[in-house]
């Protein structure tokens, strides 16, 4: 008997490695990433496996036809520019004491929020009233997808959106979304929609905080993804 559970125990263990090893690795990574958001990952573990999925997501990205090339940066919003992005000349953007391996514990702001017009709300722009649409900044494959935020939950993105582009090596993250468009494995184009703005996460919730989107970009440096400021990007966007 005792030899007999021992074996269900190890089998209960490796059929969920051999599950993950089966997935496509846009599918491996939105396993991996709310173990690292989470603080559940050991981050050499966690590094090491991310090496290897940046491998076989650019070895997908190349059969699916898509090339590396000087792709036009589109802004975040429909109906917006970088007019409504948040601080004075991109001072919003402080990276420092941030750490990709910290998760949602992390310190610092590496990235720009872009708000919109909403007054009373309601998540619908003041001027339309309807959703303002998020907008793939950049070519690239759905990585992670967290689209089913509550209010009392500790995470801090609410609902998010992780997008790595193979060709420039680049992950591109939405926070603080309603409602979401895409899913893990979707290969998206720039100024595609991805999803509308929201009022979901830890922070962004509270009346204290005007409606908006958080936009980050990391430059993955041996598949670990640093920050880097894409404000310049973001007034030379193409807006829609």
């Amino acid at each position: 008997m005792g030899m007999a559970l021992s074996g269900i125990l190890f089998l209960s263990q490796l059929i969920p490695s051999l599950l993950g090893a089966s997935l496509d690795p846009a599918s491996r990574w939105n396993l991996l990433y709310p173990k690292v958001r989470d603080g559940l990952a050991v981050r050499e573990e966690a590094l090491k496996e991310m090496r290897e999925l940046e491998i076989l997501l650019k070895g997908l990205y190349g059969q699916a036809g898509n090339r590396e090339g000087e792709e036009r940066f589109h802004f975040p919003l429909r109906g917006y520019t970088h007019h409504s992005i948040g601080g004075k000349g991109g001072d919003g953007y402080k990276p420092g004491g941030y750490d990709f391996f910290d998760g949602n514990r992390h310190k610092g702001h590496p990235g720009h929020d872009i708000f919109i017009q909403d007054k009373d709300q309601d998540g619908l722009d003041d001027r339309t009233g309807k959703p303002v649409e998020v907008l793939a900044a950049s070519s690239g494959i759905m990585v992670s997808v967290h689209s089913d935020w509550q209010p009392g939950s500790p995470i801090r993105g609410g609902n998010y959106i992780w997008i790595f582009d193979p060709g420039k090596g680049r992950y591109y993250y939405y926070a603080h979304l309603n409602r979401i468009l895409v899913r893990v494995g979707d290969r998206v184009s720039a100024g595609e929609t991805l999803g509308t703005v929201g009022r979901t996460g830890l922070n962004a919730y509270p009346k204290r905080s005007p409606t908006h989107l958080h936009f980050s970009v990391f430059q993955s440096v041996h598949g670990y993804p640093k920050p880097i400021d894409p404000y310049l990007d973001l007034i030379r966007a193409i807006h829609k």
